[in-house]
């Protein structure tokens, strides 16, 4: 991320295993997200089409807020980033899914979240993403509720200086479980 990335940072961290409880040293974490004005970098709007999502990333550089993270011998990981903005639909105004939406009243916009696939050699590889407690956007959007077992809950810290931060910052623990290729 940007040395002056806006937003509220965030330390995400945790461990990669198996099913059975076997951390997996070298499981890579490729990891993106949205920043906290609502961007993907390296993105523009015609890259959404047929959707009309707005995303101008101009002047941002195309891999701010992507990552390639490597667990350590225990299968740990940790990377700090910030809160993730909201990301849009897109819906056009008159489109029957627009209606739809409007007459469920459902909003039109996902829930925050940080979008990850995770793999590692005999495994198959995973693709998820991490949402917050809090966001009222789990339980209220088109996409239906975020199953309680994919929110995960985030804690505010004051003691910003001892991660060398000027602001009060937040942590999240995510572990991943992966499933052996061989497993049926």
């Amino acid at each position: 991320m940007r040395p002056d990335e806006p937003g509220e940072p965030l330390i995400v961290s945790g461990t990669v295993r198996t099913t059975t409880g076997v951390p997996l040293p070298g499981a890579a974490l490729e990891i993106w997200q949205i920043d906290a004005n609502n961007v993907y970098s390296g993105m523009d709007t015609s890259d959404f089409e047929p959707l009309n999502i707005p995303n101008d990333s101009t002047g941002i550089p195309a891999d701010n807020l992507r990552a390639r993270i490597i667990t350590d011998p225990d299968g740990r990981y940790e990377f700090r980033t910030v809160m993730p903005g909201t990301e849009t639909f897109g819906l056009a105004t008159d489109s029957p899914l627009a209606r739809l939406t409007r007459a469920l009243q459902l909003e039109g916009v996902r829930p925050l979240h940080i979008h990850a696939i995770v793999s590692a050699d005999g495994c198959l590889p995973l693709t998820t993403q991490i949402y917050f407690d809090g966001d009222p956007l789990v339980e209220s959007t088109i996409e239906g509720a975020v199953p309680a077992e994919a929110v995960r809950t985030t804690t505010l810290h004051h003691d910003h200086h001892a991660h060398g931060l000027d602001q009060p910052y937040r942590t999240l623990t995510y572990d991943f479980v992966l499933r052996l290729a061989l497993e049926g």
